[in-house]
């Protein structure tokens, strides 16, 4: 067993990795995920070399990876400013992700079908986690982005996770019926956002009159009990998160009506900022080692098998070229090129992909192919994002030689 000051020791130098990693990133123009997915597989080498082990992943993974993704669609919808010129720009988001995920999820849930001869059920079920876009790797990774197109990334990401996770669970009670799994959506949706409404206008109330030294982490925790009791009664737990993450930022737009003016404290200001940097440190660690945890789980054996590569690349040549498609559709005479690469795979996929229940599982599925088609989303992502800011910087430098010369 080890020691614990080598425990603590373990933990302090992850963490200080972990913000090195991120400086790192705003320079490389590479995501910290990576960094830390490849810290993690590192540790468990060197940890099998000494004999030693971490118990309990197949535990600790899922509980991080829910409360994380709890913590980042909260920041994330905690950066958004609902306004009416945001309006094109959220239903656009909205669509994306409502149809990245039909046409991406059919595509590679008919291919199962012809080519493994799965029922539809078993094949959208399967399919159904590679095709949603992560938000914990989306949202930190758009920092480089122009303003209009990071609050798109944050928007469809954020609204990828949500219908994401609400066409999953619907697929696993599907023995309904077609029409009782769209009524359970919609209603949960619905009921969901009433909850995220009336839980948002509560901490309005509190976050700004409660005097004690501690005040911010109750209300994250009781926003993440209001998570899983949502989830328990099958509604739309992030639907409830995104929308008190929205009322808490954007209360200051209804000031004038006099039913919520005596509701919103005077410094809440500066009361919702102080919350904003907690969610931001807390997503921060839980990100952290959700990531080095699922890289430390991760079979490099797995990883070298053929059969997972090729499963890998099928899977991101259909979720790119879906993507190319769907944004030329939506956004017709916009230059989509800086949001064409932003459709990366992560936590929500793996958390989807442990969720499966066994009987419903592809049998014979490579697991390393899941790990492949995480990181093979990223780097994606990072490498066109560098190709077009280098493009962007030659352009502007032609454009300068041109201004010098004349």
């Amino acid at each position: 067993m080890l020691d614990l000051n080598w425990m603590l020791l373990a933990l302090s130098g992850v963490v200080l990795a972990s913000y090195l990693f991120d400086l790192i990133a705003h320079v490389v123009r590479l995501p910290s995920v990576v960094m830390l997915i490849a810290s993690g597989i590192g540790i468990r080498l060197a940890m099998d070399l000494a004999g030693w082990r971490i118990d309990m992943v197949d535990v600790l993974l899922p509980v991080l990876g829910t409360l994380g993704l709890v913590l980042i669609v909260l920041d994330g919808a905690l950066e958004l400013r609902l306004t009416r010129q945001a309006r094109g720009l959220m239903a656009r988001a909205s669509l994306s992700a409502i149809l990245g995920i039909g046409v991406t999820g059919y595509i590679l849930a008919a291919a199962l079908h012809h080519f493994m001869q799965m029922d539809w059920l078993r094949a959208w079920v399967a399919a159904t986690p590679f095709a949603v876009i992560s938000s914990a790797v989306a949202i930190p990774a758009a920092f480089a982005l122009a303003s209009r197109d990071r609050e798109h990334v944050v928007y469809e990401s954020a609204l990828s996770d949500i219908f994401g996770v609400l066409l999953f669970y619907a697929l696993l009670d599907a023995e309904q019926g077609v029409s009782a799994v769209v009524l359970n959506i919609v209603s949960g949706v619905g009921l969901s956002s009433l909850i995220g409404a009336l839980l948002g206008l509560l901490m309005v109330g509190l976050i700004g009159r409660i005097e004690a030294h501690v005040r911010f982490v109750p209300m994250i925790f009781g926003l993440v009990a209001a998570y899983a009791g949502s989830k328990l009664w099958h509604l739309a737990p992030l639907v409830t998160v995104l929308a008190v993450g929205l009322i808490l930022n954007n209360i200051d737009q209804v000031r004038h009506l006099p039913k919520l003016r005596t509701l919103i404290p005077d410094r809440l200001d500066q009361d919702v900022s102080a919350f904003k940097h907690l969610t931001a440190e807390l997503t921060f660690v839980v990100r952290t080692f959700f990531f080095v945890l699922l890289g430390y789980s991760t079979s490099i054996k797995e990883l070298a098998l053929p059969a997972a590569w090729s499963t890998a690349s099928f899977i991101l040549v259909v979720a790119f070229l879906c993507r190319v498609v769907l944004l030329k559709a939506l956004m017709p005479g916009s230059s989509t090129r800086p949001l064409l690469w932003f459709a990366p795979r992560g936590l929500i996929t793996v958390l989807l992909v442990i969720s499966t229940p066994n009987d419903l599982r592809i049998a014979g599925f490579p697991d390393g192919a899941l790990m492949l088609t995480v990181l093979g989303s990223i780097v994606i992502m990072s490498l066109g994002t560098i190709m077009d800011r280098s493009s962007s910087h030659d352009t502007e430098q032609s454009a300068d030689d041109v201004t010098r010369q004349d």
